[in-house]
């Protein structure tokens, strides 16, 4: 019949640094159910080694052992969990215990990795603890117990174990003689019907309950001796043998696994702070240095030029109806009122044209802007306009009106001239209106604006009404006009035709001299119509009108107030009153811009605003490349070394996590030694990581989220983290499970290399 232990010829031998030495050496044992052995002798006998042997903590190097007839020299590590967990319940000295769990939740761990359910758990527990005097103790932490106490708590979870074999190991050499006692007394208690093995120094303490006592020294047995009859101890081996053969194999559940996991994750406040810590280092690092990629990128895209856009700002949204007709009022009410948009310019063919004074002592020239985009307290004197035809000029140390218009001062203010319109890619352009605009405001230090400085030009602060006369005007620019003079068609295309003077009455029209000569006999060609057809890609109009006079050199100035020099200028245009005008030109806004609140957002109101009907077109799409092609070279390199920073902080953060979980060291061996295998201690490890990841990435995502959204008052950080998407979230949720999940395995293969002694005491 099997014995419950059985060792032939057996031998534990330790190497390192190119020696060998002994643990023990060719022990035959056999141990049965019902003893309660005493295993004592000289330090360095050999009496521990052996017992962690029996207790399938350490291997063995030569002979077999057989634990209830079963053969051990083939074990994997995988078999020696289950032998641990299904066999042994250990005692150990220092007592072994997970000092921030409670005595309930010490004891309850050995039930739960045997597979036992939560609900079947707490009667068995608190008889137990009852048993061994306990009871009052249960929700106290291991750490605030005596050491007695702490001993009975180490036997509580043996017992509780329900394994066949309890080895306890020096259990009572941190004790006084008291508590040493009570343990022995309860270690007796307990081996009725199991096979207890205890190794002590101080036999005495163990010697009225022991059945057998073995004496070892130098790694070999010199004395076996059998003290006391044990009654069928070899049937009682068996029984036990077939018993726990026959039971059903357990492991601890999924969810139990969870609650463990979690309660691991907030048990050791210090070391949960340190990781959380790591995590919120690592998730800020990897989202920054993402946001910083995406920052740079950006900036790259706003930079460069159009030639037909003056105003590339990268807030700017042009707009078109998909049905290509004219904007309505419904129109600006529905575009003002959607997500993200600022304002709009209705006037929007304004902002891409350059105006000028018409003044030969002061050259002041560049885009037109409106007067709404400027406060009182930005003008260096000077007032806002409050009539249609009053502007501000703006100017900086980079305009070439700066030093004039420093010197001036206030003797600027109140000045009168003509407003002209000029194409800076066309060459062409003219006057406005045969109306002066007047000087009311001086902007001495207006804000920098790269183009204006390359072409050292003002800034001209308009009305709405003025910009309206822009916009006509440049409606007129760029449209096609085709001039009917006593029956012949002419076209006028590329350039601006068609010029007002409200000293021509409405209904008539005053041509050049040029066209009197070529299409008119003698030049004569008062008192004929002439046909005017405009076309542009947004519509037709026509008007019949009476020519009246005929302007050339020598009376450019007394008929139109133009000097004399103008004249080739103006050759083959025309001139009618300001009604004809608009009633060919100003025929409807077709185009608009939109500004944007917040530019990096300037995907999804593109997209709002297809939805709505509107074609966008964005400013940033537009620009030249001003990488000169090195754009995506540079993309790839930066993305790269993205890259690299990312497996450096994967890296940084194994390093210190396992330096942290190395002080966990003792938990992991513990679970092993309680019969843990490798998948239930990597589990728990990744869901305490994993809890801490999510705790981490939470506390960042909403700290970004916070931000963007005006929460948190922190202008620099916004203006980093605004580039942040949901999938950019999602990139970082990526990124961190799997550093988490690489860390965990790495670190749980890491402790089952070696044996759960080695990582017990600290070697893994």
């Amino acid at each position: 019949m099997p014995h419950m232990i059985e060792m032939r010829k057996v031998s534990k031998f330790y190497s390192g640094h190119d020696t060998v030495s002994t643990g023990f050496s060719k022990v035959d044992l056999n141990l049965d159910i019902g003893e309660f052995v005493v295993v004592t002798g000289e330090s360095g006998g050999g009496k521990s080694t052996l017992l962690n042997v029996i207790s399938g903590l350490d291997t063995y190097e030569e002979g077999e052992m057989f634990v209830a007839g079963q053969d051990t020299s083939a074990f994997r590590t995988e078999d020696y969990e289950n032998y641990r967990k299904t066999y042994i319940g250990n005692i150990f000295q220092d007592y072994n215990l997970i000092n921030s769990y409670t005595v309930y939740q010490n004891v309850e761990l050995a039930m739960l990795l045997n597979g036992r359910k939560k609900r079947e758990l707490k009667t068995g527990i608190m008889g137990i603890l009852r048993w061994l005097g306990l009871r009052d103790y249960a929700r106290t932490r291991v750490s605030r117990l005596s050491g007695g106490q702490k001993q009975r708590v180490a036997i509580a979870r043996a017992f509780a174990k329900d394994a066949p074999i309890i080895v306890a190991d020096e259990p009572t050499g941190n004790l006084d003689s008291e508590s040493a006692a009570l343990v022995m007394e309860t270690l007796y208690k307990i081996s009725r019907d199991k096979l207890v093995i205890v190794v002590t120094h101080n036999y005495e303490q163990a010697e009225p309950y022991a059945t057998r006592r073995i004496m070892m020294r130098d790694g070999r047995i010199i004395e076996d001796q059998k003290l006391k009859p044990v009654q069928n101890a070899e049937q009682e081996s068996e029984a036990v043998t077939e018993k726990e053969t026959k039971k059903k194999k357990t492991h601890l559940s999924a969810v139990s696994e969870l609650r463990l996991g979690i309660r691991n994750t907030f048990n050791l406040p210090a070391k949960f702070l340190l990781l959380l810590f790591i995590y919120l280092f690592v998730s800020t690092a990897v989202l920054g240095g993402y946001s910083a990629l995406m920052n740079q990128e950006h900036e790259v895209s706003l930079q460069g030029s159009n030639q037909y856009f003056y105003d590339t700002s990268p807030e700017r949204i042009v707009l078109h109806r998909q049905d290509q007709k004219a904007f309505t009022a419904a129109d600006y009410k529905k575009i003002e009122g959607m997500a993200n948009i600022d304002h709009i310019v209705r006037n929007d063919l304004a902002l891409d044209r350059v105006v000028s004074l018409e003044s030969q002592k002061i050259y002041v020239e560049g885009p037109a802007y409106s007067v709404s985009t400027i406060s009182s307290g930005k003008l260096s004197f000077g007032r806002l306009p409050k009539k249609a035809n009053e502007i501000v000029v703006g100017v900086n140390d980079m305009s070439e009106a700066y030093e004039s218009l420093k010197e001036m001062g206030e003797k600027f203010l109140g000045k009168t001239y003509y407003l002209d319109t000029y194409n800076v890619d066309e060459g062409t352009g003219g006057r406005i209106s045969d109306k002066k605009v007047r000087i009311v405001g001086v902007i001495l230090n207006d804000e920098e604006d790269s183009r204006a400085a390359m072409y050292a030009y003002s800034r001209i602060y308009v009305t709405d009404e003025l910009a309206n006369r822009i916009l006509v005007s440049t409606v007129a620019t760029s449209s096609d006009t085709a001039l009917t003079m006593n029956g012949k068609t002419v076209s006028r295309n590329n350039a601006q035709a068609v010029f007002i003077s409200d000293r021509v009455s409405p209904g008539n029209v005053w041509i050049c001299e040029d066209d009197a000569e070529s299409y008119y006999k003698d030049g004569k060609a008062v008192g004929y119509p002439l046909k005017v057809k405009i076309t542009n890609r947004y519509f037709t109009s026509r008007r019949t009108l009476k020519i009246t006079a005929v302007f050339k050199a020598d009376n450019m100035q007394s008929l139109l107030g133009y000097q004399k020099s103008d004249y080739d200028t103006y050759a083959q245009c025309i001139f009618v009153n300001s009604r004809d005008f608009n009633r060919l030109f100003d025929r409807g806004n077709y185009q608009i811009s939109a500004y944007m609140k917040n530019e990096v957002k300037s995907d999804a109101t593109m997209k709002a605003l297809k939805s709505a009907g509107y074609q966008p077109l964005s400013m940033k799409s537009v620009l030249s490349d001003a990488t000169q092609g090195t754009a995506f070279i540079n993309k790839i390199f930066s993305r790269v070394l993205l890259g690299i920073l990312f497996i450096a902080l994967f890296f940084i953060a194994y390093a210190v996590i396992r330096l942290i979980m190395r002080s966990r060291n003792t938990y992991y061996s513990t679970l092993r030694i309680l019969g843990a295998s490798r998948g239930n201690t990597a589990n728990l490890l990744r869901i305490e990581l994993l809890m801490v990841m999510l705790i981490a990435v939470a506390l960042v995502m909403g700290f970004v989220t916070m931000v963007n959204q005006g929460i948190l008052p922190l202008a620099a950080v916004k203006n980093f983290v605004s580039f942040m998407r949901p999938r950019y979230y999602g990139a970082l949720f990526i990124i961190m499970l799997v550093m988490s999940l690489l860390i965990s395995e790495r670190y749980s293969r890491k402790i089952f290399k070696k044996s759960a002694m080695n990582v017990y005491r600290g070697e893994a």
